[in-house]
């Protein structure tokens, strides 16, 4: 399988800017078939372009952890900054051929929104205090999360567990059964519960990779939570779904939750 895309855009970290919140991904070094004894290459990032590093964050604020079989296994594993690529780096060796899936989590914090499109990290309170003269239009709070099927096993009757997210993307299909030009089903959880008539979107690492946000592909679930996509490029896919409501949080308007999953087509 071809190896993953990386371009060297350099980005600024923005404290009030006018671009939305990044997504937070966790993606393989390189896309292709892993077996007992590799040692893979992850990395975390935050970022609007899927594969190109855009902010580092503070390293506490993301975890990336081990799923096998549907459960966890050991404590986080340990990220390394990577200045040059704007991400976080770390590694996992397989010990067997047990299908692994890698969770990351961006955990949950808060940014408001100002009238004039730009955005500063923080509560209601203190963005106000810092940043006087800005008008918040909308103070939110978020988290995000990711999942990478590193080696699924065709065999794995594991794969459509939940991992618990407030938010999740489920593979209905088994990701080791995907290829091109083939459909693939997800369903989405908000807190275990099928998520109706939202919208979710797909995409590839090479599809447009120098407009942000951008997906090849957006349906919304069917009453079941459930969504299908046709798997038009081989590669690393995405498939993204998120959540806004209103929000549980004193002085906070929005609670908002994103959710990604990422897999190999062959």
């Amino acid at each position: 399988m071809k190896k993953t895309l990386f371009f060297g855009i350099v980005v600024g970290v923005l404290f009030a800017g006018t671009l939305s919140a990044h997504e937070f991904y966790v993606i393989p070094d390189e896309a292709k078939d892993y077996k007992a004894g590799d040692t893979v290459k992850i990395n975390a990032l935050s970022t609007h372009y899927f594969t190109v590093g855009e902010e580092l964050e503070p390293v506490e604020v993301n975890e990336v952890l081990v799923y096998k079989n549907g459960r966890k296994t050991g404590g986080e594993l340990p990220l390394e900054k990577n200045a040059d690529r704007v991400w976080y780096e770390t590694s996992y060796r397989l010990t067997d051929n047990a299908p692994v899936v890698i969770a990351g989590n961006r955990k949950g914090g808060f940014y408001c929104l100002f009238t004039d499109g730009g955005y500063a990290d923080g509560a209601r309170a203190e963005v106000g205090a810092a940043m006087p003269d800005k008008t918040i239009a909308t103070a939110r709070y978020f988290a995000k999360y990711s999942k990478l099927y590193l080696n699924p096993n065709a065999d794995d009757v594991s794969f459509s567990t939940p991992l618990g997210h407030d938010l999740e993307v489920i593979p209905l299909t088994n990701p080791a059964k995907l290829k091109k030009g083939a459909k693939a089903k997800f369903k989405v959880l908000y807190k275990g519960q099928p998520l109706a008539n939202t919208e979710v979107g797909a995409t590839w690492d090479y599809y447009n990779y120098k407009k942000p946000d951008t997906y090849a592909h957006k349906e919304k679930t069917d009453e079941k939570g459930e969504v299908s996509f046709k798997l038009d490029s081989k590669g690393l896919w995405i498939v993204r779904a998120s959540d806004t409501r209103r929000s549980a949080y004193p002085d906070t308007d929005e609670d908002n939750i994103a959710a990604i999953v990422v897999f190999a087509v062959k």
